[in-house]
Order: C-alpha cells, then structure tokens, then sequence
C-alpha cells in the first residue's frame, strides 16, 4: 500500500487524531523527544499539539500505545534540510535544547501530500512565531 493510499484509510475510517497528516519516519536520536528505536508514524497537527501516531512496521496498522504527541508551544525554532533526492528532514527545536527529527520522502508520485501536509505544517508554526534556524 502506498503512503497515499495508508493516509486516505485511516482519513476515512477517522483514526487521524489531527490535520495535515504526513507519513514519515523517526529514528532514536540524543533529542530527547523520542528515545524509541526507528519508526513510521503519521505525524497530524492539532490545535496545540503535533500528534506522532505509530504504524506498525509491515502491516502499517495503527500501534495507539506508542503513539505520543509534542505541544507547539514547546517548539522555538526549526530546520528543513535536504539529506538525498529523495528524502529530507524537518528538525524541530525547543527551548530547553531538546530536538525532534522527522524524515520524509519527497519528489515521489506517492509523496506529494506528505510533502504539501508538511510545508502547511511548517507555515502553520511559523504563524505561531517558531522561527527557521540556518546552518
């Protein structure tokens, strides 16, 4: 199944808990926002909150119990860097130095809505004063 296809199941069975939802990938990272190993998740924006929502490795069914959420007032500042032709990555910053890495696949024919839902995510913060961080 697609990653177009996985978003358009869970929008009309209405398991999403946010907006904008994007399929994308966290890795364990010294952040100290998510300390569990490599996952998919669709990440979904709420009022307050950006909702991480697990998917299971090969059946991509929902795993609610490891699901976890960042509020927006915690994020500062962010960074968009390209890491290959095919994937980049949106790093979210907070006030106390804690970081978040949030991999996606992009300039795919199944990618366009998570790229879309992620450039909406990031207006979204922006608007909310979060700035970008050049490196």
């Amino acid at each position: 199944m697609n990653r177009k296809q996985l978003v358009m199941q869970y929008r009309t069975t209405r398991k999403i808990k946010g907006h904008r939802p994007a399929i994308i990938f966290l890795k364990k990272n010294i952040g100290q926002i998510y300390n569990e190993g490599s996952a998919d998740f669709m990440m979904s924006i709420g009022k307050e909150d950006l909702y991480f929502q697990r998917l299971s490795t090969f059946t991509k069914k929902l795993i609610p119990e490891k699901d976890f959420q960042l509020h927006l007032n915690r994020v500062k500042t962010y960074h968009l860097r390209q890491i290959n032709p095919m994937t980049q990555c949106l790093t979210l910053y907070t006030a106390e130095k804690f970081f978040l890495e949030i991999f996606f696949y992009c300039n795919l024919p199944d990618g366009y809505e998570t790229e879309a839902n992620i450039e909406s995510t990031i207006k979204m913060l922006e608007e909310r004063g979060v700035k970008e961080v050049k490196l």
